[in-house]
């Protein structure tokens, strides 16, 4: 079957954005919506699959031994960003096909970065260690296009991987996508406050009493939500 066309694209991610929306939309738009969706999304498996080798090489040949992993991105979590991201398009959305390289250190992430942009200039980079995001998210990701499709490598130390991860299976038990920065502010400003220890740590700096003490406020004030008091 040919694939669906930037067009067709666009007006499956609109009618899955007012379906999600409780909107109106026939049974017959939504499902044809749907099968646009999944022909968009498997036409990244291959891109993916070559951006995933390239990042393979990159890390062999700057030598670092680390995790390399690929995934592309649940049709739940596509619908979920449209609905987040209003004005996005979906034949724009750039991290349908996704790769990562858990490294060692900030000067790991520094290398493969320098050498992923050298390689194949990016179509875009979030630096989110010299940014973190609200949530306390901290990486680097950088879209580079394989086979004229968008997929984007992120770059991580292994304590940004561990937040993460911990931040994804406490979003998954609340119901809520935590590490973009919704749900209860309580648990948000926790996260955000372990996340600025934690890169403290990664640079060598000594955490202070009053850093602990804080962050024990913080855990103490997101305990209801965390122990399923709150919702």
């Amino acid at each position: 079957m040919p694939e669906p066309s930037k067009s067709q694209v666009n007006k499956a991610g609109r009618s899955l954005r007012r379906w999600a929306r409780g909107e109106l939309v026939s049974v017959d738009e939504h499902q044809s919506a749907l099968a646009v969706l999944l022909d968009h999304r498997a036409a990244h498996r291959l891109p993916l699959t070559k951006a995933t080798m390239g990042l393979r090489s990159v890390v062999k040949t700057e030598q670092c031994e680390v995790e390399v992993s690929q995934r592309l991105k649940r049709v739940p979590t596509i619908i979920d960003k449209l609905v987040r991201e209003p004005t996005m398009q979906l034949a724009n959305m750039q991290d349908i096909g996704g790769c990562r390289a858990v490294l060692n250190s900030f000067d790991e992430v520094r290398r493969v970065q320098r050498r992923l942009s050298k390689n194949r200039p990016p179509l875009r980079v979030s630096d989110y260690i010299a940014e973190p995001r609200a949530s306390g998210y901290r990486g680097v990701h950088v879209v580079v296009l394989y086979d004229g499709r968008p997929v984007e490598v992120q770059l991580r130390t292994q304590a940004m991987h561990e937040w993460a991860i911990t931040v994804e299976r406490l979003g998954g038990r609340l119901g809520e996508d935590l590490k973009s920065g919704y749900g209860p502010p309580q648990v948000l400003e926790l996260l955000q406050g372990i996340s600025e220890v934690m890169a403290l740590e990664e640079e060598g700096g000594v955490i202070s009493q009053e850093a602990l003490d804080r962050l024990g406020a913080l855990r103490q004030a997101a305990l209801p939500f965390l122990e399923g008091g709150h919702r």
